[in-house]
Parts: C-alpha cells; sequence; structure tokens
C-alpha cells in the first residue's frame, strides 16, 4: 500500500462492546492523522447488521455491514471485547468474517476480551496474547493452545496483537501509530 493511501482500520463491532475499547484507539488514530496532517487512516465501524449497535454503557454507535467489507482491503482489524464478547465468540457470522479477513489484513487483534474472537476465528492458535485480567483463566481454559501473558499491557506475536483491559488499548494504538508515523507523533498523541 502507497505510503500516502489512508490504512482502512476497522473495528467489527457486537452487542454490548466495550465503548472505550473503540473510542480510545480511534480517538488515538484520528488525533494522529490531525498532527501528521496528513489523511492517514479511513476508520470504519462494522457488523453483521449494520445500523446502530448498543455497546455495554448503552451508547450505540453505527456500523456498516461486515459484508460491505467482503473485497475491501484492510490494513488493521481490531475486535473490541466487552460483556457481550462470549457471544460474539460464538456468532459464526462474525467469527467466520474475522477468520476470513485478519489473515489479509497487514495486522490484526483484539483489545481487552476480544481476545476471544480472535482465539474463536483461529488466529491465536500457538502464540501469546494478552487480555483483561479477569478473563485471564477464562481465556486460557477455553483455548488451551495459546498462551495468555497475564501482566503484559499488550502482545504482538506477528501480524497479531493482543492488549488487556479497556484503557491498554490506547497503549496498543500508541504502538501502531509509532510504527506508522513514527516515534515523534506517537508520543505527541500521547502528550495529548
Amino acid at each position: 500500500m502507497p505510503a500516502t493511501a489512508p490504512r482502512t482500520v476497522v473495528f467489527p463491532l457486537f452487542p454490548d462492546f466495550q465503548l472505550l475499547d473503540v473510542a480510545g484507539p480511534l480517538e488515538s488514530f484520528s488525533l494522529a492523522e490531525r498532527i501528521a496532517g496528513v489523511a492517514t487512516y479511513d476508520l470504519r465501524l462494522l457488523s453483521a447488521e449494520g445500523g446502530m449497535v448498543r455497546s455495554s454503557s448503552g451508547v450505540a454507535l453505527p456500523a456498516e455491514t461486515l459484508s460491505a467489507f467482503a473485497r475491501r482491503r484492510i490494513d488493521t482489524l481490531i475486535v473490541p471485547g466487552g460483556y457481550g464478547v462470549l457471544d460474539a465468540a460464538n456468532d459464526r457470522r462474525l467469527v467466520d468474517w474475522v477468520a476470513r479477513h485478519a489473515p489479509r489484513a497487514r495486522r490484526a487483534g483484539s483489545v481487552c476480551s476480544g481476545a476471544f474472537v480472535v482465539a474463536e476465528a483461529g488466529l491465536l492458535k500457538g502464540r501469546r496474547a494478552a487480555t483483561h485480567w479477569s478473563r485471564c483463566d477464562q481465556l486460557a481454559q477455553r483455548f488451551p493452545d495459546l498462551t495468555v501473558e497475564r501482566d503484559a499491557i499488550f502482545v504482538r506475536d506477528g501480524a497479531i496483537f493482543t492488549s488487556a483491559g479497556v484503557t491498554a488499548g490506547i497503549d496498543l494504538a500508541l504502538a501502531l501509530i509509532e510504527e506508522d508515523l513514527g516515534r515523534d507523533i506517537a508520543m505527541q498523541v500521547a502528550r495529548h
């Protein structure tokens, strides 16, 4: 992808997702773009059915359908966590979509308990992963073929990344911004 083309960053949402898992990274990417002064990111919210998707806090966000991105190039795929994540990990439409699209993305992963969806999609087999501290045992038991890094803020294992709970998604976004735009821009975003 040419350096001047915006990188498409998608967040597949599900009912009862954690709003900050999405809003923190979205704001970080958006601020990085403003600081850099160049169109860097094409930020998209998706869901199985599209329309308004209600977060665990009751705030709903508008989303395009997963099928709208069937043939679109995705640079970065980030699955949020939240109270609805176990239902999401059992939603074959979402899991199959992640399983199909993540390997074609430059990088993919999760924030917080979104690791359950990423693991269900088969992306964490034999890898190290982070998740919310309260879900570490559950993730390790459900997916014994991955290694849960209990004290990590975020883990990158090849092109797959996972982060610990909620605000750790901002730390992860800063690392991705540094990779894309350099340390200076990432530090400016962090200071803001």
